[in-house]
């Protein structure tokens, strides 16, 4: 059983620091209460400061609470030298941000673990944790006419890039790149992590008498949408084409 509060569990330096920086690299929101009904010692995070204790404590509970040894583990990652869980949080390239963990060294501390930081799933602190955590589930969240965005994509770039006039579709400025094809590739990859986040983003629609979907793709600009992708549901995976819409 692991405490419920993350004070309790572990020795954390610099808290509001550690929040600063992590305002840094997910991705932007008004942290900060419009009318605060009565003065905080966080002034600048006091919403973010409240959604990470929130999430610390469901993600200890649900650890505490699962059947298992494997079940746990996915919910709050505890193995020798490491810990860490999943905030829910994205990066601004919406890789997953978790908050990690080390054995508590400190002689003045009676607490088993310390707050390294936030990081993302790329950092030498979560590179010896496989699987990582899952993201916080909330029963009452769900997405789209069950659309699953952890479902790889493999987008037809031969049949996308080999056909004229789905050619045309692609913005002018970047049609002749040498790139295009890893360009598109990583333009839908980031797509679907921003569904993840985002599932409003998915568009369902009928064709043929089968459920497809439509994700906006942004090849030139990070907010407005170039194109749209369809994407048919296949075992285990969607098939990128060009929307015909």
């Amino acid at each position: 059983m692991i405490p419920t509060d993350l004070f309790e569990f572990a020795y954390v330096p610099d808290w509001y620091v550690q929040l600063d920086e992590l305002t840094e690299i997910i991705l932007p929101e008004s942290w900060r209460f419009k009318k605060p009904t009565c003065e905080t010692k966080n002034f600048d995070t006091p919403i973010l400061e409240r959604y990470i204790n929130l999430i610390f404590r469901k993600q200890s509970i649900d650890h505490n609470t699962a059947p298992d040894t494997l079940s746990a583990q996915g919910f709050f990652h505890i193995e020798n030298e490491r810990a860490c869980f999943h905030t829910g949080l994205y990066t601004q390239r919406y890789k997953a941000v978790y908050a990690c963990f080390e054995r508590n060294k400190k002689q003045n501390s009676t607490l088993k673990w310390y707050f390294n930081g936030f990081c993302d799933e790329v950092s030498p602190n979560l590179k010896y944790i496989h699987p990582l955590p899952n993201k916080p589930y909330f029963p009452a969240m769900k997405n789209g006419v069950n659309f699953i965005p952890e479902w790889p994509i493999r987008v037809n770039v031969d049949h996308i890039l080999g056909d004229e006039e789905n050619l045309e579709r692609i913005p002018s400025k970047i049609r002749k790149v040498k790139n295009l094809p890893l360009l598109l590739e990583t333009a839908v990859e980031l797509a679907r992590r921003k569904s993840v986040i985002e599932p409003s983003i998915i568009v369902p629609q009928g064709y043929q008498n089968r459920l497809q979907y439509l994700l906006p793709v942004c090849l030139t600009n990070m907010v407005k949408p170039d194109l749209a992708m369809t994407l048919s549901v296949m075992d285990g995976y969607y098939l990128g084409n060009l929307s015909d819409t």
